[in-house]
């Protein structure tokens, strides 16, 4: 019999919460990440895109974040875009939880998001150079932030980010449990779990289907308020 989110132990506002979005039997990277976060182990994961990885990082750290005025947790994600698709999933989570998230990546006004940091979000889900940008202000104290997630730590090799990483783990609590998702696992990245994690347990989550065989790819570079028109002028081919 194929498992729920209750089996899982997760709070029932929460289960209902995502029964009415579709969502009732976890995935197989959230049944293996979500009572491994909650042990406090640092982890490893190996798992694609697609696979259900937010839902199975938040959910756990979410429910070790302390009621308090403390930025606790911080997430770090390669790209704007997925940084955005995090944080909508953390604040619908944080309406129930009754936990504050912020963001902080770049296309958006610095000194808004410093008057957002002033209130101290316990949960900051970002974007390594305008979170480096805000701490090298002081506008972000991660000085009490024991819990970090990396998401797509291979694409932040790709994308030169992994010094500035290595700066907010470092810029973070000596008593941090690091969570490390990623596709794949190049030498480099190994090299940063073997300098900052401690015993890491390692789940590798193998996809049933691959689903970008059959599919082309391209990149289409275009400005930012000229991305719809140019989706659109694409469908429409």
């Amino acid at each position: 019999m194929q498992k729920t989110f209750s089996d899982l132990k997760i709070n029932q506002d929460i289960c209902e919460l995502l029964k009415k979005q579709g969502i009732i039997n976890p995935t197989a990277v959230q049944e293996k990440l979500i009572p491994t976060i909650r042990s406090g182990k640092d982890v490893i994961v190996q798992s694609k895109t697609g696979t259900g990885k937010t839902l199975a990082f938040l959910l756990p750290l979410m429910e070790k974040i302390k009621k308090i005025a403390v930025t606790q947790a911080l997430i770090v994600a390669p790209t704007r875009e997925l940084a955005l698709q995090i944080s909508k999933v953390a604040a619908n989570l944080g309406t129930v939880m009754n936990i504050d998230s912020v963001i902080i990546c770049g296309g958006q006004d610095f000194e808004r998001q410093r008057d957002k940091l002033k209130h101290t979000p316990q949960l900051i889900i970002g974007t390594p150079g305008r979170l480096l940008d805000h701490l090298s202000r002081k506008a972000i104290d991660l000085s009490h932030v024991n819990k970090v997630v990396i998401d797509e730590a291979d694409e932040m090799l790709k994308l030169g980010f992994i010094e500035d990483v290595e700066t907010l783990i470092k810029s973070s609590a000596n008593d941090l449990q690091l969570i490390l998702c990623s596709a794949t696992i190049p030498e480099r990245i190994q090299r940063l779990a073997t300098q900052f994690m401690d015993n890491p347990q390692t789940i590798f989550i193998e996809p049933k289907v691959v689903t970008l065989d059959n599919i082309k790819q391209s990149v289409i570079r275009v400005k930012e308020n000229a991305k719809l028109e140019k989706l659109c002028e694409l469908l429409l081919q």
